[in-house]
């Protein structure tokens, strides 16, 4: 018992900060770790031109907090960051939101904050089709040629969300073929030139690429629609004082005003940063949770089916 009491006074001197403060005096954090899921972001930036632009972005927060050690480690696995959140090893996480509802605990997240869209307008996951392919709904897919983005579990539970309930059959067996690919645009080139039928991308991408070629808009077409705020959620560990994330977040805020923090910004595919509220994460959730209904129907069906091909045999 005494070890337990002894290891929770040192975890609350870690990160509480103390509530009264001089005019002059600046909250302290002994440390600051932030934890990034690396292949939602690996199509757009090196590690190394990451830690760059990452390290720079965090020396703007001197001037509001006393951080006495930050450290940023990408992930490569979302189970490896999981675990380090449960450990209580991160301030703030980094992942896409689905990521973040199948893997880490709500309970213990405090809002953050998100980067917007370049464009201005709302990002979207979309499904797209090609105008000329006889495609007008999900009904017509059946036998299509599909083009996904890596690495990307929100693309994939979005049209399993779409595909099953019609086909009674997850993605991979409702298309004649699935190709992936790292890079946003590929989605969209695959359909523009007829090597793909649908595709899921981001409706940002999507825009971005007919603001520069409107004829991509003449042959494409978006049949569905996810809405989200951004690729990628950010949020604190709710041990990280209320104070300090409050400040945190304001000068986040401030820095979209900085010449410096939009050039970094801009690395990253987004225009300024702005509030996340943990429940932003409904509608990941309710996404969640109807993929989980939707996987045990499928397995239900397959028991059925194998109990009845049994008995025929028989």
């Amino acid at each position: 018992m005494n070890k337990l009491i002894f290891k929770l006074l040192v975890s609350i001197t870690l990160f509480i900060t103390p509530p009264y403060l001089s005019a002059n005096e600046k909250p302290t954090l002994p440390e600051l770790n932030i934890g990034w899921y690396f292949p939602s972001i690996n199509a757009m930036v090196s590690r190394t031109d990451f830690y760059v632009a990452i390290n720079l972005w965090l020396d703007e927060f001197n001037e509001n907090l006393n951080i006495g050690k930050t450290n940023v480690v990408l992930f490569d696995h979302i189970k490896n960051m999981q675990k380090a959140f449960k450990r209580g090893d991160l301030s703030i996480i980094v992942a896409p939101p689905l990521l973040i509802v199948e893997n880490f605990n709500l309970n213990k997240l405090a809002d953050g904050f998100t980067g917007t869209s370049v464009t201005g307008k709302p990002y979207g996951v979309v499904v797209l089709a090609r105008k000329n392919s006889g495609i007008k709904s999900l009904k017509d897919v059946k036998n299509k040629r599909l083009a996904l983005p890596e690495n990307d579990e929100l693309a994939q539970v979005f049209i399993n969300s779409l595909v099953i309930p019609e086909y009674h059959q997850p993605y991979q067996q409702v298309f004649k073929s699935t190709r992936y690919f790292l890079k946003q645009h590929s989605i969209i080139h695959q359909l523009f030139f007829n090597k793909a039928d649908v595709g899921v991308a981001y409706l940002e991408t999507f825009n971005l690429m007919v603001e520069l070629n409107p004829q991509i808009k003449k042959k494409i077409m978006v049949i569905d629609n996810f809405p989200i705020d951004s690729p990628n959620y950010s949020f604190f560990y709710y041990q990280v004082p209320e104070n300090t994330r409050k400040l945190f977040i304001d000068k986040a805020l401030k820095l979209n005003n900085s010449i410096k923090s939009q050039e970094i910004l801009h690395n990253f595919k987004m225009s300024t940063i702005k509030r996340c509220k943990v429940d932003s994460l409904t509608p990941f959730v309710n996404l969640h949770k109807l993929d989980t209904q939707l996987k045990q129907q499928l397995q239900a069906m397959r028991a059925t089916l194998q109990k009845h091909q049994s008995l025929t045999r028989k």
